[in-house]
């Protein structure tokens, strides 16, 4: 039967991408330690190198992370370790469970070995009781190697020698039978005419190399049946031997079309892009206008700042990340310890979801936000308005903007520097306008505090010491005379009230007599006071003469 052509790529969905492939490294370690059981005690490491001697025997549990961890010893209870590497030359009588770049295991696991990482081994003397569950690059057992369970893995390639006394469940590129499987084997593999991987870790361990597609060699011995899912058959050498069926599921998978290439490959891409960007800037314009106004108001005014402040966050995110996963480690192995096994999975779920919320984030805002807020302020400049007002004039300015970044893009060699500054401007002027609104939101919390108190307004505010002044003002004029004497105005009242002139002491009229008329300085008149302003200020008279 002919073989459909099939994409030269893993036909395991979480192998086709970086992201994904780490997500699943963070989930295997954090069920790890979610299956942690609660034990009366534990030991816990944490060095840069940490060695278990060949003389010393751990009780208990031991949680271990270091950069080089080396099990001699014997362990009496499960190994929790996450590390740069990995190696068990030892005993561990309980589960091992690893996570670090190069796991090798030389000696034994008396339980299952869950294991995590680049490059895995288990080499001639390894001997895992239980199951094996593996997640990496290049998985490989040696011959000699001795498996008592299951084998369950997901890896770019693996190669199974030893012995595997149950079944084999395995998703890779490159899967390649050469030793003995009591089980069943299920196999999700590539096709024999993919390419290899492109890049390989760089370990001290030697890592094999694995042809793509199924391959069963001459030291392959199947006492189950094999089905495997690929685009080619299997290479089954004439020495193996398989005990049961062999299945073969066929992948059809349609090839794509090919694709424009040249000035109009690059014409389609660079219009993709322009209008992902503008419908996003769009978006943000209508959802967030103060920001991306003012985030490119902020870069027109401070571009060095911007530049330094991008690199800063760019950097501080990517430290962050990792900072957060540490402490989630370290958090649920110490509450491990303490015997509280659910607060220790609440401790990992909470730091690979930050994790997830930071690159996200951090995804987002350059991809996204930068090009818009350094498209925007690049667009005013060239229609020389500086700030656009108005969601048209933003809208042109910006298209204007995108359209100039989008061509530089084009330009090989000056495409990835452009887009390497624009995403340290545009994310660093966000964040400098973030710091400048927070500041002025605290200014103005602390005015309106101030306000609150007392009087109505701070000591130190302007208004009140305006209002004050005038309040003393108007206060000398009515204590010197300047105003029209015997009348106070108010705004609800009728005629003018009558009372005693200055001169005149308060018994000195009857009140159905006027005043006598003297001579005195007519001030201007009073203002009416507006009826929230309260009764006006009694008028001071002077002091009685002396009889």
């Amino acid at each position: 039967m002919e073989s459909l052509p099939v994409p030269r790529t893993s036909p395991v969905p979480f192998l086709r991408r970086p992201l994904p492939l780490l997500i699943l490294l963070l989930l295997a370690l954090a069920t790890a330690l979610v299956t942690v059981p609660a034990a009366g005690a534990a030991e816990v490491r944490g060095e840069e190198n940490v060695v278990v001697a060949a003389d010393e025997v751990v009780d208990d549990d031991l949680y271990v992370t270091g950069g080089s961890v080396v099990v001699d010893g014997t362990v009496r209870g499960d190994l929790l370790v996450a590390a740069g590497t990995v190696t068990i030359n030892g005993t561990v009588e309980g589960d091992l469970m690893a996570a670090a770049r190069t796991v090798v295991i030389e000696g034994t696991v008396g339980d299952d070995a869950r294991v995590a990482g680049q490059v895995l081994l288990l080499g001639e003397q390894a001997r895992v009781a239980d199951d094996l569950v593996a997640a990496g690059y290049s998985v490989e057992t040696r011959p000699g190697a001795e498996i008592g369970g299951d084998v369950l893995l997901g890896a770019y390639q693996a190669l199974l020698g030893g012995t595997i006394d149950g079944e084999v469940t395995a998703g890779a590129a490159a899967l390649a039978l050469a030793g003995a499987i009591g089980g069943n084997v299920q196999a999700d593999v590539g096709s024999t005419d993919a390419t290899g991987a492109a890049w390989a870790p760089t370990t001290g361990v030697a890592v094999p190399r694995v042809d793509p597609g199924l391959t069963l060699t001459d030291a392959a011995r199947l006492d189950g049946d094999l089905s495997y899912r690929s685009g080619t058959e299997a290479t089954i050498a004439p020495g193996a031997e398989i005990a049961g069926d062999v299945v073969h599921e066929q992948v059809a998978v349609e090839e794509e079309p090919a694709g424009p290439a040249g000035p109009l490959a690059l014409l389609i891409a660079g219009l993709r892009r322009f209008v992902t960007l503008f419908l996003a800037g769009l978006l943000a314009l209508w959802l967030l206008p103060r920001t991306v106004a003012g985030a490119a108001g902020t870069l027109r005014s401070r571009p060095w700042l911007s530049l330094g402040w991008g690199a800063l966050t760019i950097v501080g995110t990517a430290v962050a990340v990792v900072a957060v996963l540490v402490v989630a480690v370290l958090l649920a192995v110490a509450l491990g310890w303490l015997t509280l096994a659910g607060l220790a999975a609440a401790a990992v779920v909470t730091g690979v979801v930050l994790d997830l919320v930071l690159v996200l984030g951090l995804v987002l805002a350059v991809a996204l936000l930068a090009p818009v807020v350094v498209g925007l302020t690049a667009g005013g400049l060239l229609l020389r308005d500086r700030a656009p007002a108005g969601f048209g004039r933003r809208a042109f300015a910006l298209a204007l903007g995108l359209l100039v970044y989008v061509l530089l893009r084009a330009v090989p060699f000056l495409g990835p520097v452009v887009a390497l500054l624009v995403a340290l401007l545009g994310v660093g002027a966000l964040v400098v306008w973030a710091g400048d609104a927070a500041r002025r939101s605290r200014a103005r919390r602390r005015a309106d505090r101030g306000r609150g108190g007392g009087a109505g307004t701070s000591p130190g505010d302007p208004q009140r010491s305006g209002s004050q002044l005038a309040g003393v003002q108007q206060s000398r004029a009515q204590d010197t005379g300047s105003w029209p004497a015997g009348h106070e105005q108010h705004p609800t009242a009728g005629p003018p009230r009558t009372g005693p002139s200055p001169g005149q002491p308060l018994h000195g009229n009857p009140p159905h007599e006027r005043p006598s008329e003297g001579p005195r300085t007519q001030g201007p008149p009073q203002q009416a006071r507006p009826p929230w302003a309260g009764e006006a200020p009694a008028r001071r008279l002077p002091p009685e003469p002396p009889r």
